[in-house]
Protein backbone atom coordinates (compact mmCIF):
# COMPACT_ATOMS: atom_id res chain seq x y z
CA UNK A 1 0.00 0.00 0.00
CA UNK A 2 1.41 3.37 -1.09
CA UNK A 3 1.38 6.00 1.68
CA UNK A 4 1.65 9.66 0.71
CA UNK A 5 1.61 12.80 2.83
CA UNK A 6 0.40 16.19 1.53
CA UNK A 7 1.73 19.22 3.39
CA UNK A 8 -0.54 22.25 3.07
CA UNK A 9 1.54 25.37 2.50
CA UNK A 10 -1.14 27.75 3.70
CA UNK A 11 -1.51 29.40 7.05
CA UNK A 12 -4.73 28.77 8.99
CA UNK A 13 -6.18 31.97 7.52
CA UNK A 14 -5.01 31.01 4.03
CA UNK A 15 -6.68 27.62 4.32
CA UNK A 16 -9.91 29.29 5.44
CA UNK A 17 -9.84 31.54 2.37
CA UNK A 18 -9.27 28.55 0.09
CA UNK A 19 -12.32 26.80 1.50
CA UNK A 20 -14.36 29.94 0.86
CA UNK A 21 -13.11 30.11 -2.74
CA UNK A 22 -13.29 26.50 -3.92
CA UNK A 23 -14.89 24.55 -1.07
CA UNK A 24 -11.68 22.75 -0.04
CA UNK A 25 -8.19 23.52 1.19
CA UNK A 26 -5.25 23.29 -1.21
CA UNK A 27 -4.14 20.07 0.47
CA UNK A 28 -7.59 18.48 0.20
CA UNK A 29 -7.76 19.24 -3.52
CA UNK A 30 -4.17 18.05 -3.97
CA UNK A 31 -4.90 14.81 -2.13
CA UNK A 32 -7.92 14.19 -4.38
CA UNK A 33 -5.71 14.44 -7.46
CA UNK A 34 -3.13 12.06 -6.00
CA UNK A 35 -5.91 9.57 -5.22
CA UNK A 36 -7.23 9.91 -8.77
CA UNK A 37 -3.77 9.10 -10.14
CA UNK A 38 -3.14 6.32 -7.59
CA UNK A 39 -6.49 4.94 -6.35
CA UNK A 40 -4.71 2.41 -4.14
CA UNK A 41 -2.80 5.10 -2.22
CA UNK A 42 -3.51 6.23 1.32
CA UNK A 43 -3.09 10.01 1.31
CA UNK A 44 -2.82 11.94 4.57
CA UNK A 45 -2.69 15.69 5.13
CA UNK A 46 -0.63 17.84 7.50
CA UNK A 47 -0.38 21.58 8.19
CA UNK A 48 3.27 22.39 8.98
CA UNK A 49 2.61 26.15 8.94
CA UNK A 50 0.73 25.79 12.24
CA UNK A 51 2.51 26.05 15.56
CA UNK A 52 2.85 22.64 17.21
CA UNK A 53 1.12 20.94 14.26
CA UNK A 54 0.97 17.17 14.69
CA UNK A 55 1.59 14.69 11.87
CA UNK A 56 -1.03 11.98 11.23
CA UNK A 57 1.79 9.42 11.47
CA UNK A 58 5.57 9.38 11.74
CA UNK A 59 7.28 11.05 8.77
CA UNK A 60 9.32 7.89 8.20
CA UNK A 61 6.13 5.89 7.60
CA UNK A 62 5.38 7.68 4.31
CA UNK A 63 6.66 6.73 0.88
CA UNK A 64 6.52 10.30 -0.42
CA UNK A 65 5.68 13.89 0.49
CA UNK A 66 3.87 16.48 -1.68
CA UNK A 67 4.01 20.23 -1.00
CA UNK A 68 1.11 22.45 -2.09
CA UNK A 69 1.04 26.08 -3.11
CA UNK A 70 0.62 28.95 -0.65
CA UNK A 71 -0.18 32.66 -0.48
CA UNK A 72 2.84 33.17 1.80
CA UNK A 73 6.05 34.88 0.64
CA UNK A 74 9.03 32.97 1.93
CA UNK A 75 11.38 35.98 1.90
CA UNK A 76 9.20 37.64 4.56
CA UNK A 77 10.45 34.96 6.97
CA UNK A 78 7.13 34.76 8.81
CA UNK A 79 6.82 32.02 11.47
CA UNK A 80 4.34 30.11 9.26
CA UNK A 81 6.99 29.95 6.52
CA UNK A 82 9.97 29.21 8.76
CA UNK A 83 8.16 26.27 10.39
CA UNK A 84 7.70 24.81 6.91
CA UNK A 85 11.40 25.24 6.09
CA UNK A 86 12.21 23.21 9.21
CA UNK A 87 9.63 20.60 8.20
CA UNK A 88 11.09 20.15 4.70
CA UNK A 89 14.61 19.95 6.10
CA UNK A 90 13.39 17.14 8.37
CA UNK A 91 11.94 15.35 5.31
CA UNK A 92 15.24 15.81 3.46
CA UNK A 93 17.09 14.33 6.44
CA UNK A 94 14.90 11.22 6.26
CA UNK A 95 15.56 10.71 2.55
CA UNK A 96 11.92 11.12 1.50
CA UNK A 97 10.99 11.57 -2.17
CA UNK A 98 9.30 14.99 -2.38
CA UNK A 99 7.24 16.82 -5.00
CA UNK A 100 6.34 20.50 -4.83
CA UNK A 101 4.05 22.84 -6.76
CA UNK A 102 4.77 26.60 -6.89
CA UNK A 103 5.35 27.44 -3.20
CA UNK A 104 6.52 23.86 -2.82
CA UNK A 105 9.38 24.46 -5.26
CA UNK A 106 10.30 27.73 -3.55
CA UNK A 107 10.13 26.13 -0.10
CA UNK A 108 12.37 23.21 -1.05
CA UNK A 109 14.87 25.52 -2.73
CA UNK A 110 15.21 27.64 0.43
CA UNK A 111 15.30 24.57 2.71
CA UNK A 112 18.21 23.22 0.65
CA UNK A 113 20.15 26.51 0.66
CA UNK A 114 18.73 28.47 -2.29
CA UNK A 115 16.81 31.74 -2.40
CA UNK A 116 13.48 33.21 -3.56
CA UNK A 117 12.43 36.79 -4.37
CA UNK A 118 9.66 38.84 -5.92
CA UNK A 119 9.78 38.37 -9.69
CA UNK A 120 10.95 41.61 -11.37
CA UNK A 121 9.16 40.42 -14.53
CA UNK A 122 5.83 40.60 -12.73
CA UNK A 123 3.09 38.17 -11.82
CA UNK A 124 2.31 35.04 -13.84
CA UNK A 125 -1.47 34.68 -13.93
CA UNK A 126 -3.87 31.83 -14.77
CA UNK A 127 -1.51 29.94 -17.10
CA UNK A 128 2.23 29.77 -17.55
CA UNK A 129 2.72 29.98 -21.30
CA UNK A 130 5.35 28.38 -23.50
CA UNK A 131 7.19 26.51 -20.78
CA UNK A 132 10.22 24.96 -22.48
CA UNK A 133 12.09 21.89 -21.32
CA UNK A 134 15.81 22.48 -20.90
CA UNK A 135 18.32 20.01 -22.33
CA UNK A 136 18.40 18.04 -19.04
CA UNK A 137 14.63 18.39 -18.76
CA UNK A 138 14.03 16.81 -22.15
CA UNK A 139 15.27 13.49 -20.84
CA UNK A 140 14.14 13.85 -17.24
CA UNK A 141 11.68 11.33 -15.83
CA UNK A 142 9.64 14.13 -14.19
CA UNK A 143 8.57 15.37 -17.64
CA UNK A 144 8.08 12.05 -19.43
CA UNK A 145 5.13 12.50 -21.79
CA UNK A 146 5.42 16.28 -21.96
CA UNK A 147 5.88 18.13 -25.22
CA UNK A 148 9.08 20.17 -25.53
CA UNK A 149 6.96 23.32 -25.11
CA UNK A 150 3.70 23.39 -23.14
CA UNK A 151 1.36 25.50 -20.99
CA UNK A 152 0.25 24.83 -17.40
CA UNK A 153 -1.98 26.44 -14.73
CA UNK A 154 -0.05 29.00 -12.68
CA UNK A 155 -0.42 31.92 -10.30
CA UNK A 156 2.62 33.41 -8.57
CA UNK A 157 4.58 36.61 -8.10
CA UNK A 158 7.68 35.02 -6.51
CA UNK A 159 10.39 32.96 -8.19
CA UNK A 160 13.45 30.95 -7.27
CA UNK A 161 16.41 33.28 -7.83
CA UNK A 162 19.17 30.98 -6.62
CA UNK A 163 19.06 27.21 -6.63
CA UNK A 164 20.99 25.11 -4.13
CA UNK A 165 24.27 23.52 -5.24
CA UNK A 166 23.80 20.62 -7.63
CA UNK A 167 20.18 21.45 -8.51
CA UNK A 168 19.13 20.97 -12.14
CA UNK A 169 16.72 23.28 -13.97
CA UNK A 170 14.45 21.16 -16.15
CA UNK A 171 12.07 23.80 -17.54
CA UNK A 172 11.87 27.58 -17.98
CA UNK A 173 9.86 30.25 -19.79
CA UNK A 174 9.90 34.00 -20.38
CA UNK A 175 8.44 34.65 -16.93
CA UNK A 176 10.69 32.42 -14.84
CA UNK A 177 14.14 30.95 -15.38
CA UNK A 178 13.16 28.12 -12.99
CA UNK A 179 9.81 26.65 -14.01
CA UNK A 180 10.87 23.18 -12.88
CA UNK A 181 13.88 21.70 -11.12
CA UNK A 182 15.34 18.68 -9.39
CA UNK A 183 17.04 19.17 -6.02
CA UNK A 184 18.98 16.44 -4.20
CA UNK A 185 19.76 16.59 -0.50
CA UNK A 186 21.45 13.46 0.83
CA UNK A 187 19.27 10.51 -0.13
CA UNK A 188 16.22 12.71 -0.74
CA UNK A 189 15.22 13.63 -4.31
CA UNK A 190 12.91 16.60 -4.82
CA UNK A 191 11.02 17.29 -8.03
CA UNK A 192 9.31 20.65 -8.22
CA UNK A 193 7.47 22.92 -10.63
CA UNK A 194 6.61 26.61 -10.45
CA UNK A 195 3.22 25.86 -12.01
CA UNK A 196 0.25 23.89 -10.65
CA UNK A 197 -0.34 20.55 -12.40
CA UNK A 198 -2.93 19.75 -9.71
CA UNK A 199 -5.17 22.75 -10.50
CA UNK A 200 -8.56 22.34 -12.13
CA UNK A 201 -9.88 25.12 -14.35
CA UNK A 202 -12.32 26.08 -11.60
CA UNK A 203 -9.36 26.52 -9.23
CA UNK A 204 -7.81 28.95 -11.71
CA UNK A 205 -11.14 30.77 -12.04
CA UNK A 206 -11.51 31.05 -8.24
CA UNK A 207 -8.02 32.48 -7.81
CA UNK A 208 -8.54 34.99 -10.61
CA UNK A 209 -11.69 36.15 -8.83
CA UNK A 210 -9.87 36.30 -5.50
CA UNK A 211 -7.17 38.63 -6.85
CA UNK A 212 -9.87 40.67 -8.56
CA UNK A 213 -9.02 44.37 -8.68
CA UNK A 214 -5.30 43.64 -8.29
CA UNK A 215 -5.28 41.91 -11.69
CA UNK A 216 -7.20 44.81 -13.22
CA UNK A 217 -4.68 47.29 -11.75
CA UNK A 218 -1.80 45.20 -13.12
CA UNK A 219 -3.30 45.26 -16.61
CA UNK A 220 -4.38 41.64 -16.98
CA UNK A 221 -8.05 42.59 -17.39
CA UNK A 222 -9.73 45.76 -18.63
CA UNK A 223 -12.12 45.85 -15.68
CA UNK A 224 -13.88 43.55 -13.19
CA UNK A 225 -16.65 42.54 -15.65
CA UNK A 226 -13.92 41.51 -18.10
CA UNK A 227 -12.29 39.43 -15.35
CA UNK A 228 -15.60 37.81 -14.44
CA UNK A 229 -16.27 36.85 -18.08
CA UNK A 230 -12.88 35.14 -18.22
CA UNK A 231 -13.45 33.27 -14.95
CA UNK A 232 -16.96 32.24 -16.00
CA UNK A 233 -15.63 30.77 -19.25
CA UNK A 234 -13.09 28.73 -17.29
CA UNK A 235 -15.90 27.40 -15.08
CA UNK A 236 -17.93 26.48 -18.16
CA UNK A 237 -14.98 24.72 -19.78
CA UNK A 238 -14.35 22.75 -16.59
CA UNK A 239 -17.95 21.52 -16.68
CA UNK A 240 -17.98 20.98 -20.46
CA UNK A 241 -14.45 20.13 -21.67
CA UNK A 242 -15.76 19.60 -25.20
CA UNK A 243 -16.49 23.34 -25.56
CA UNK A 244 -13.97 23.86 -28.33
CA UNK A 245 -15.13 27.44 -28.82
CA UNK A 246 -14.08 28.43 -25.30
CA UNK A 247 -10.81 26.51 -25.42
CA UNK A 248 -9.98 28.21 -28.73
CA UNK A 249 -10.95 31.66 -27.46
CA UNK A 250 -8.79 31.26 -24.35
CA UNK A 251 -5.95 29.61 -26.29
CA UNK A 252 -6.06 26.44 -24.18
CA UNK A 253 -4.85 23.19 -25.71
CA UNK A 254 -4.91 19.59 -24.46
CA UNK A 255 -2.05 20.22 -22.04
CA UNK A 256 -4.57 22.29 -20.06
CA UNK A 257 -7.97 20.76 -20.87
CA UNK A 258 -6.95 17.08 -20.61
CA UNK A 259 -6.43 16.37 -16.91
CA UNK A 260 -4.21 13.38 -17.61
CA UNK A 261 -1.78 15.59 -19.54
CA UNK A 262 -2.10 18.33 -16.95
CA UNK A 263 -1.17 15.89 -14.18
CA UNK A 264 1.92 14.68 -16.07
CA UNK A 265 4.62 15.52 -13.51
CA UNK A 266 2.56 14.29 -10.58
CA UNK A 267 1.84 10.97 -12.27
CA UNK A 268 5.52 10.57 -13.11
CA UNK A 269 6.49 11.33 -9.51
CA UNK A 270 4.08 8.74 -8.14
CA UNK A 271 5.49 6.19 -10.60
CA UNK A 272 9.01 7.02 -9.37
CA UNK A 273 7.92 6.74 -5.71
CA UNK A 274 6.46 3.30 -6.44
CA UNK A 275 9.68 2.21 -8.14
CA UNK A 276 11.81 3.40 -5.24
CA UNK A 277 9.52 1.69 -2.77
CA UNK A 278 9.74 -1.61 -4.65
CA UNK A 279 13.53 -1.37 -4.88
CA UNK A 280 13.75 -0.41 -1.20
Amino acid sequence: MLRLLVADGGSAEGRRRMVEMVGATASESYADVLRAIAPDAVVDICTPADEAAALPAALDSYDGLALTGSALNIYRREPEALRQVDFVQAAFARGLPIFGSCWGLQLAAVAAGGDVALNPRGREVAFARRISLTEPGGGHAMHAGRAAVFDAPAIHSDVVTRLPPGAVVTARNASSDVQAAEIRVGASVFWGVQYHPEFRLLDVAAIVRRYGATLVDEGFFADLPDLERYAAELDTLEASPDRRDIAWRLNLADDITDERLRWCELANWIARVRTGREVG
